[in-house]
C-alpha cells in the first residue's frame, strides 16, 4: 500500500510546490494578476511607415510592470506571499519586502489609462486618425490586455513653418534663429521635435539677454490641409477610378503667447557683480551683516571678512561682465570654473532686477568655502592561512589653498607589509611604499586657454617608490634587496564639462631614475659582474638607468553624475619610455648595454547596473601591456604587472599567479627571483553583485578572473609567454562572497574567496571548482583567502 501511494504523494507535493511558486495561491475570488499588454498596428495601406509608432506604443504599455516571471514561475511573488504578515518590523516582512514583490492585480483603470496613452502617443508621432480597440485575454488567475491600433491615414508632414514677423525686438531676434530650426518643411510631424525647438529658442534667447524667458512662452499653432490623389486604371474591358488619402499637410506657426509679460519680453544687461567670499548658509542673515571689508576689482565688488583666495584668481573664473547682456552660457561657465577651483562647497548665483533700471540685473555670487586643510588615512589587511598575512596603511595631507591662489598641495605616503610562509614563497617578507608630493595650479601655464567651458590645471609632482624584499638563503645568508624609482612630472589636466565626467591629462615632462640597493656589497659586485653571462636578463634590473616617460590619460567617469540605473567608467592610458643605463664600475668596459625603449598602454572599463532597488551588478575589465620596441628588450621590474590580493583576483595571494602557466617554484636563485611572478601583459576582470541587507550592511557575491604573461625578453619561457591559442586556458578564476558596511563616506569590506581554476597546475587538473571541500581543514588552509580592506575593490 505504501508503494502504491508513493507516486501519488510525490505528484501532489510537486503540484503544490509549483502552485506556490506561481504566486497565485493567495488570490481572492475575482482577483487576477495583471501579466502585461501587447499592441498590434493595423494599417489601411501596408506601405505606410509606422516604425516609430511601433516603438512608442511599447513605451506606453510599460506601466504597471507585471510580476517578474521565470518560465511559468513567479519566485518573487511566491516569496512575498510566503513571508508577508501583519507584524511590522518582523523578519518575515523584511524578507517579503526585500526579496519579494507584492502582487500586481488587474484593475479596469489600467485598460482605460492604456487607451489614453496609446492615442496620445499616436498623435505625438503624427498619426491623428487612429482607432483603438482593446480585449482582455483572461486565464484562470491572470489577465493580459491586447490592443489593436488601426491607422486610417499616413503620418502627417509639415508643409510650412512660419516664425513671428512683427517689429518687436523679441520676435525679430527669434526670426534670426530660423535657419537652425529643428522643424523644417517636408519632415514628418513629431511632437518631440516641437518641444526641442522651443527649448532651443529659449536657450538661445537666454544667451542674448532674455533672462526671464522660458520655453512655455512659445506655442506652435497648426493648420491642416488634406490632399486627395486619384489613380485611373484603363484595362482592356473596363475602367476603374480609385481615390486614396495622402498625408495631411500641416502649416505650423510659431507665436509668443499673449500673456507673456513685458519683463519676459525684454533683454537684460548686467549692472553690477558682487561676490560674498565667505558666506555661511547656516547663518545667512548674520553672515551678510558681519562682513565689513570690501574690495573692487574692475566692476566686481568683493565683500568679505577674510579673503582666502586672491581676487585676481576669482575674477578669472567669473565670465559675467558688467554692461554685457545676460548669457546663460556665461552663468554656467562661472559656476563650473568656481566649482573646479575646489575651494567652495556651495556656490549660488542670484540675479535681481536693478533698482536703477527695469532692464538691468544685479548679480550676487555667494561662496561657502571648504576647510582649507584635510588629513586622511586608510588601512587594509589580507590574510591567508599557510600563505601570507599583511597590512596596508596610508596617510595624506591636502591643503586646498597653500599659496592663497587656489593652489592645491597634496602630500601622501602609502606602505604595505606582507609576511610570507617560507614553504610557499622564496622571500620572508616584502615592503612596498610610495611617497608623493603634488602641486596643482588652477590654470594652464605657458598655454592660452581658448575654451571657457573647459577647466584646465597645471600639475607638478615628485614621487618615490620602493619595493623591498627580505631574503634568508643558505648560499648568501640574510640580505635585503630593493628596487626604487624617483620620478618628477609636469603636465596639464583638462576637464570638459561641469561635473568633470570627461578628464584628459597630458604629461609631456616625466623624468625618472630607477635603481636598486643590496645590503651585501660583495654579493652585489658578484651579480653585476655576471651580467654578460646572464641569459635570462634578470640581472639587468640591478643597474641604474634614467628614463623619459611622457604619457597621456583619458578618463570618462559617470559615477558622480546624476543618479541613473546604468553608469560607466573608462580609463585609457598611453605612455612612451626612452631610457639609458648610467653604467656600472663592476661591468667590463667594453660591454655594450642596449638602452630600453618601450611603449605602455592600459585600458580599464567598469560598469554599474542597478537591478532592483539598491542592488547593483558591477563589472570590471582591464587590459595592460608594456611593449618593448627593441628586439629582446626588457620591461623594468617596477613597470611590470602582478595580480592577486584584495583588489585583484581575491582568491589568490599577491604575486602567486603567473606569468602564464609557469609553476610556483620557491627555490631561490641568488635572491633575484622577485621577477618570477611578474609580467608585461595583464588581462583581468571581475563580476560582482552587491545586495544591501539593511541601511548600512550589504552582501556581495563575486567572480574574479585574470593572469599575467611575458611577451618577450630573455626571461620569457614557453610556459610564461602569451600565446593567442592557449591564453584562455591559463586564466586564474576565483569566487567568493563578502560582507560590507557602507557608511557613505567610507566602506568597510571583508571578502572571503577561494579558487576555481589554478593555471600553474598541469593541463587537465587546472579546474578545481569540482573539488571543493569546505569541511576539510587542510583544504581550507590552502584555498580560503580572507581580504580585509576599506572601499570597494572597483
Amino acid at each position: 500500500m505504501k508503494n502504491a501511494f508513493s507516486p501519488f504523494l510525490v505528484a501532489c507535493t510537486a503540484a503544490l510546490l509549483l502552485a506556490a511558486c506561481t504566486g497565485t495561491g493567495r488570490l481572492r475570488d475575482g482577483e487576477r494578476l495583471y501579466v502585461g499588454a501587447k499592441a498590434k498596428i493595423v494599417k489601411t495601406d501596408k506601405d505606410w511607415e509606422t516604425k516609430i509608432l511601433k516603438t512608442d506604443l511599447k513605451k506606453a504599455l510599460i506601466l504597471p510592470r507585471p510580476n517578474k516571471k521565470i518560465l511559468w514561475l513567479r519566485p518573487k511573488l511566491a516569496i512575498y506571499n510566503t513571508f508577508q504578515n501583519r507584524r511590522k518590523g518582523s523578519i518575515g516582512n523584511f524578507i517579503a519586502t526585500r526579496f519579494g514583490e507584492p502582487p500586481v492585480l488587474y484593475e479596469p483603470k489600467i485598460r482605460n489609462r492604456h487607451q489614453e496613452l496609446l492615442a496620445e502617443r499616436a498623435a505625438n508621432d503624427g498619426f491623428f486618425k487612429t482607432q483603438i480597440a482593446s480585449t482582455e485575454k483572461k486565464g484562470k488567475h491572470s489577465v493580459q490586455l491586447r490592443y489593436e491600433v488601426r491607422v486610417r491615414s499616413p503620418r502627417e508632414r509639415v508643409d510650412k513653418v512660419d516664425f513671428p514677423a512683427d517689429s518687436s525686438l523679441l520676435t525679430q531676434t527669434i526670426s534670426t534663429m530660423r535657419p537652425q530650426s529643428l522643424v523644417q518643411p517636408g519632415q514628418p510631424y513629431h511632437l518631440e521635435e516641437l518641444i526641442a525647438e522651443r527649448q532651443r529658442l529659449s536657450d538661445s534667447l537666454r544667451n542674448h539677454g532674455w533672462y526671464f524667458f522660458s520655453p512655455d512662452h512659445l506655442v506652435f499653432e497648426a493648420d491642416t490641409l488634406h490632399r486627395m490623389s486619384a489613380v485611373v486604371e484603363m484595362p482592356d474591358t473596363s475602367a476603374t477610378f480609385k481615390t486614396s488619402l495622402m498625408p495631411t499637410l500641416l502649416n505650423l506657426t510659431l507665436r509668443v503667447k499673449k500673456e507673456v509679460s513685458p519683463r519676459e519680453r525684454r533683454p537684460f544687461r548686467l549692472s553690477s557683480i558682487t561676490v560674498f567670499t565667505d558666506y555661511d548658509l547656516t547663518k545667512q542673515a548674520d553672515s551678510l551683516q558681519q562682513r565689513k571689508d570690501t574690495l573692487r576689482v574692475g566692476c566686481v565688488d568683493f565683500v568679505y571678512r577674510y579673503l582666502s583666495v586672491e581676487p585676481d584668481i576669482l575674477t578669472r573664473q567669473i565670465f559675467l561682465r558688467c554692461g554685457d547682456f545676460y548669457s546663460n552660457n556665461d552663468y554656467q561657465a562661472t559656476i563650473y570654473h568656481l566649482l573646479n577651483l575646489n575651494q567652495y562647497k556651495f556656490i549660488n548665483i542670484r540675479f535681481e532686477v536693478s533698482p536703477q533700471s527695469d532692464s538691468l540685473l544685479d548679480a550676487r555670487i555667494y561662496l561657502t568655502p571648504y576647510r582649507s586643510q584635510r588629513v586622511e588615512a586608510n588601512l587594509s589587511g589580507v590574510f591567508s592561512p599557510s600563505f601570507y598575512y599583511g597590512v596596508r596603511a596610508g596617510a595624506a595631507y591636502n591643503h586646498r589653498n597653500v599659496f592663497r591662489r587656489a593652489d592645491a598641495l597634496l602630500l601622501s605616503l602609502n606602505g604595505s607589509y606582507l609576511r610570507t610562509d617560507k614553504s610557499n614563497f622564496d622571500y620572508q617578507y616584502f615592503l612596498v611604499s610610495d611617497a608623493l608630493a603634488r602641486l596643482t595650479l588652477p590654470r594652464f601655464l605657458f598655454i592660452p586657454e581658448k575654451q571657457r567651458l573647459a577647466f584646465g590645471t597645471t600639475q607638478f609632482s615628485l614621487g618615490h617608490q620602493i619595493n623591498w624584499f627580505r631574503y634568508n638563503t643558505e648560499d648568501a645568508g640574510r640580505f635585503g634587496l630593493s628596487f626604487q624609482r624617483v620620478q618628477a612630472e609636469a603636465g596639464y589636466s583638462w576637464r570638459k564639462n561641469r561635473r568633470g565626467s570627461v578628464v584628459q591629462q597630458a604629461n609631456p615632462l616625466n623624468f625618472g631614475l630607477q635603481y636598486s640597493t643590496l645590503n651585501n656589497p660583495s654579493l652585489r659586485r658578484q651579480l653585476i659582474s655576471s651580467i654578460p653571462q646572464d641569459t635570462t636578463g634578470t640581472l639587468l634590473t640591478l643597474l641604474t638607468f634614467a628614463e623619459y616617460k611622457p604619457n597621456y590619460t583619458f578618463v570618462l567617469d559617470q559615477r558622480l553624475g546624476p543618479a541613473r540605473r546604468f553608469t560607466q567608467y573608462f580609463r585609457q592610458h598611453f605612455a612612451g619610455q626612452a631610457s639609458g643605463y648610467l653604467g656600472n664600475k663592476y661591468l667590463p668596459k667594453n660591454y655594450a648595454l642596449a638602452s630600453p625603449l618601450n611603449f605602455f598602454v592600459e585600458s580599464d572599463y567598469r560598469q554599474y547596473q542597478k537591478t532592483h532597488g539598491r542592488n547593483v551588478l558591477a563589472l570590471r575589465a582591464a587590459v595592460g601591456a608594456g611593449i618593448p620596441l627593441r628586439r629582446g628588450g626588457n620591461i623594468a621590474l617596477l613597470d611590470r604587472y602582478v595580480v592577486g590580493g584584495a583588489s585583484s583576483i581575491r582568491a589568490f595571494a599577491p604575486r602567486t599567479i603567473g606569468p602564464g602557466s609557469q609553476g610556483r617554484d620557491t627555490s631561490v636563485s641568488i635572491g633575484l627571483s622577485v621577477g618570477k611572478y611578474t609580467g608585461n601583459l595583464l588581462i583581468e576582470s571581475s563580476l560582482e553583485y552587491r545586495m544591501p541587507i539593511g541601511r548600512f550592511p550589504e552582501l556581495a557575491f563575486f567572480v574574479d578572473a585574470g593572469n599575467i604573461w611575458l611577451t618577450s625578453g630573455a626571461d620569457a619561457t614557453d610556459a610564461s609567454q602569451f600565446r593567442l591559442g592557449r591564453f584562455y586556458r591559463e586564466i586564474a578564476v576565483g569566487t567568493g562572497m563578502g560582507l560590507r558596511v557602507n557608511l557613505g563616506f567610507f566602506v568597510l569590506r571583508l571578502d572571503l574567496a577561494f579558487p576555481l581554476a589554478k593555471p600553474y597546475l598541469p593541463m587537465g587538473e587546472r579546474w578545481v571548482g569540482g573539488d571543493l571541500r569546505f569541511g576539510n581543514r587542510n583544504w581550507r588552509r590552502e584555498n580560503l583567502n580572507w581580504n580585509f580592506a576599506f572601499g570597494y575593490p572597483f
